[in-house]
């Protein structure tokens, strides 16, 4: 009684909302940054910020603040984020002055022990994780998994030819899902499983569960302190899910570990990665991986604990699972609707692999078009709306403009994809902008549907691999149309910074035979 009546007292509340507004003031005080300095930006609200201005979504909202505000503006979300589509200082900021920006902001919870992967990892560990895990994503490597995408694709064509001629069209994001997921089930777990064919594995639910995370939980981190997260143990999955995920790469582990299984797959290239000698300079050889993006070979290795192992292996699902699928879809899209592209597209499959057993990764590497329509296709509708860098190292100056310690800076990707200025006619799908003869004109970061600079996406290459395969298979079989269902253009996700069309997108396809 004598502390409720001491908490209660109008002294202590009065102390307390004088503490409050004091938080308040200081607060809005920050967010007023780039009012008091003159950097354009909408005004941030007290408490809020700019949050709201977001409501409209990343997509046409950030292209609407580009003409609007600039190519370098000011907004608060949670923290003070420069939003900067300048080409030249974005160059300094991902890669020659990389030294100053090597973290992202830290997440506003611990969400163990996903703190452990590489993504969040952050200065010195960071170096030696993503030295450690580079030779599970060179070329040599991924092509030992070759076999284990072809069977994926196998599902998906089986699929895809159980549809062929469905009323209302087929809808490509419940194909293309399951595709992505039995590569990610395959090749990062060790498990083969039917997603389409068997809904109800419980690895089929618990995957799709963890994508309904709850998103203003990481909304909240940026407003509410930080500690009270870490106290009361947050994590942003369901701790069902979680703990799932977490068994099934432990028993993988703990049965490769025992020699009972032996299976070349991701997982088993990360429990075996610290023990490769990097004898070959293939990043430097291999087009599909920036200079820039791979740690260097000096950089020492590291064994992986068991929880960064299965940190890491649930992180490349999340990031590569819902990516792949956005990729898929709006590939297909642009197949469909651009018959004459699809057409030439088709005749390079036929000239480099005409049947299943011809496709590999060192044919995939020598098709210069599928790589341009895939490149081209990641332009238009690259996966996520934009990423973020974090400087922490202190006030640097980037082209006349000071960053100060703290602060991030947001790259808004798709409002640079779709930039006049950088893209001729960016809203008109091109793949020949790649070509060999036109590559050299492109600005290096111009194209950043997987970032770039040493903190770009580790499994930029995978990703590439698995959409080609799955275009190339495709195309082997069928030749795709619209249906009357075909949303054209297709309708883009507002609700989050990820792109995958919230309706999916849906095609007819007709088997090359019958054609």
């Amino acid at each position: 009684m004598a502390i409720y009546e001491m908490l209660t007292n109008s002294t202590t509340l009065a102390l307390a909302g004088s503490l409050f507004a004091i938080y308040i003031a200081t607060d809005f005080w920050k967010k007023l940054y780039f009012v008091r300095n003159g950097i354009p930006g909408p005004f941030p609200l007290p408490v809020f910020g700019t949050l709201f201005s977001f409501l409209k979504g990343h997509t046409s909202d950030l292209i609407a603040k580009r003409e609007k505000y600039g190519k370098v503006y000011g907004f608060s979300f949670g923290k003070n984020l420069f939003c900067i589509q300048d080409l030249d200082m974005l160059q300094e900021i991902l890669i020659s002055k990389f030294s100053s920006f090597p973290n992202h902001a830290e997440t506003p919870f611990k969400d163990r022990p996903f703190d452990a992967a590489v993504s969040n990892a952050r200065d010195a560990r960071w170096k030696s994780v993503r030295s450690t895990l580079s030779p599970a994503f060179t070329a040599s490597k991924l092509k030992q998994i070759n076999n284990l995408i072809n069977e994926c694709c196998d599902r998906l064509l089986k699929n895809f030819g159980e549809q062929q001629g469905k009323e209302g069209g087929i809808q490509c994001k419940d194909l293309f899902g399951s595709y992505s997921m039995e590569v990610v089930a395959s090749v990062f777990f060790g498990i083969q499983v039917d997603s389409q064919g068997n809904p109800d594995d419980p690895f089929v639910k618990n995957a799709k569960d963890s994508f309904n995370f709850f998103n203003l939980k990481l909304i909240l981190g940026d407003y509410l302190l930080v500690f009270l997260y870490d106290l009361f143990d947050v994590s942003i999955t369901n701790p069902k899910i979680k703990t799932f995920f977490l068994d099934v790469i432990s028993k993988a582990l703990e049965l490769r570990d025992k020699g009972e299984v032996k299976r070349m797959d991701i997982l088993q290239l990360m429990a075996d990665a610290h023990r490769v000698e990097s004898t070959e300079n293939e990043e430097a050889e291999d087009s599909l991986i920036n200079q820039g993006a791979v740690a260097s070979p000096s950089d020492k290795k590291v064994a992986l604990s068991t929880d960064e192992i299965m940190a890491n292996a649930f992180v490349f699902f999340l990031a590569g699972y819902e990516t792949v699928l956005s990729a898929l879809c709006f590939t297909a899209y642009l197949l469909a609707t651009i018959p004459e592209k699809q057409d030439q597209l088709f005749e390079e499959v036929k000239k480099f692999a005409p049947s299943r057993e011809e496709l590999t990764y060192e044919v995939l590497s020598q098709m210069e078009y599928l790589d341009c329509f895939v490149r081209e296709s990641l332009r238009m509708y690259p996966p996520a709306a934009g990423l973020e860098r974090y400087n922490d190292k202190g006030d640097i100056v980037i082209k006349d403009l000071l960053i100060p310690e703290g602060f991030r800076v947001y790259v808004p990707v798709y409002a640079i994809h779709h930039d006049p200025e950088i893209w001729d006619n960016p809203e008109e799908f091109r793949p020949e902008r790649f070509n060999k003869e036109n590559r050299s004109k492109i600005h290096p970061v111009s194209w950043l549907p997987f970032g770039d600079g040493p903190r770009s996406c580790i499994g930029m290459r995978l990703a590439m691999m698995e959409m080609k395969f799955a275009v190339v298979r495709l195309l082997q079989e069928f030749k795709i149309e619209t249906c009357p269902e075909t949303e054209i253009p297709p309708v883009l996700n507002k609700a989050s910074g990820f792109i995958c069309p919230p309706n999916g997108v849906k095609v007819q396809v007709i088997s090359r035979e019958k054609e």
